[in-house]
């Protein structure tokens, strides 16, 4: 079988570790990275791939069968509606796009051309993921009750450098937490009600750099998610999984889940429970019980799976439409906040 002909748009930080994944696939073969910069193109020069500054440039010289599109989030609704409009079907980092409104127009405009998106919310991939959506949908949990979830490191002060990302949209919310709440849509279902406090206290930047939110699940399932990208910390997804190489790692679980038959700390996935379950009280001792793990390769995993949807053998594990769910979701901690009123979000096309 040949191999799936890729193009990379967006060269930044995830643009490159894209690029390096998929130059050491072998069901992989990347015909050009696209973007303004020079430094990019002599980033792409030393690993061999060709560099075009624009989209047309690289279709003037080959057709990729996809693209992985990871431009900055602002550029996302225009660079996706152009790869509707040349037919590719399209891997597209999160959030999907920077507004519900344009993520509306993106699907409905691929899901009318049969243009296909992955939305790279690559964490579903992540096997203390998988493990805990197993589990609860298996009961093993008993019946999910709440879930308390954390999200603390401190952002270097170089970070901010670039001038966008103090203001708003360019905040922890729309850049991180949205990997948490697809997480949880994930795992726990679909999400009711939201409610959120923010502060952006730390840096006086109009972007904020706290939060507080409560989710209400369809199924009745609360939970609490508390995160800042201004307070050092162990807990986190990437210092509990080790996922990103940048941020020492420090296998520290950072969400709880509590069910009436056990609990379950992720992303260890260790769950506790009473020593006799038909003792009903908390004067029974708990017993740990640890699990073994597969080897953490999402993004690399991701890759494999976007090579699939764009062959047509399989559909999207986070398409469009649930791409456009998560980012309605977590938008909606924004209207939360400035209203001061729970909110519903609309996911509706």
């Amino acid at each position: 079988m040949a191999a799936v002909k890729l193009a990379i748009i967006g060269g930044g930080n995830i643009g490159m570790r894209h690029l390096d994944l998929a130059c050491a696939e072998p069901d992989c073969a990347i015909v050009g990275v696209v973007d303004p910069s020079a430094a990019v193109g002599a980033q792409a020069a030393a690993r061999g791939v060709a560099h075009f500054t624009a989209l047309d440039g690289l279709l003037a010289t080959t057709r990729p069968d996809g693209v992985i599109v990871a431009v900055p989030t602002g550029q996302h609704y225009s660079v996706g509606l152009q790869c509707v409009r040349h037919g590719l079907p399209m891997l597209m980092e999160k959030p999907l796009t920077a507004t519900v409104d344009e993520g509306r127009d993106l699907v409905a405009a691929a899901e009318a051309a049969k243009v296909a998106i992955a939305t790279g919310h690559h964490r579903r991939f992540d096997p203390a993921v998988e493990g805990a959506r197993a589990a609860i949908a298996d009961g093993r949990l008993g019946r999910l009750l709440a879930v308390s979830a954390m999200w603390f490191l401190r952002k270097p002060e170089a970070y901010f450098d670039p001038h966008w990302r103090r203001h708003k949209g360019a905040g922890p919310i729309l850049t991180n937490l949205v990997h948490d709440i697809d997480i949880l849509r994930h795992i726990c279902g679909e999400i009711a009600q939201v409610y959120a406090e923010t502060s952006g206290s730390a840096r006086g930047f109009e972007v904020e750099d706290t939060a507080a939110i409560i989710l209400r699940f369809e199924s009745g399932v609360l939970a609490s998610i508390t995160l800042s990208d201004a307070a050092p910390s162990p807990w986190g997804w990437e210092q509990a999984s080790g996922e990103n190489p940048a941020i020492p790692p420090t296998a520290l679980d950072c969400y709880f889940f509590a069910g009436t038959k056990s609990s379950m700390a992720f992303p260890s996935l260790d769950t506790w429970q009473h020593n006799n379950p038909a003792e009903d009280g908390w004067a029974e001792p708990l017993i740990r019980q640890q699990q073994q793990q597969r080897p953490r390769q999402s993004l690399k995993d991701q890759l494999r799976h976007f090579c699939a949807v764009v062959r047509g053998h399989v559909v999207a594990r986070s398409d469009g439409r649930d791409g456009l769910a998560t980012l309605a979701a977590t938008t909606a901690v924004f209207t939360a906040m400035e209203t001061g009123q729970p909110v519903q979000p609309d996911f509706t096309l």
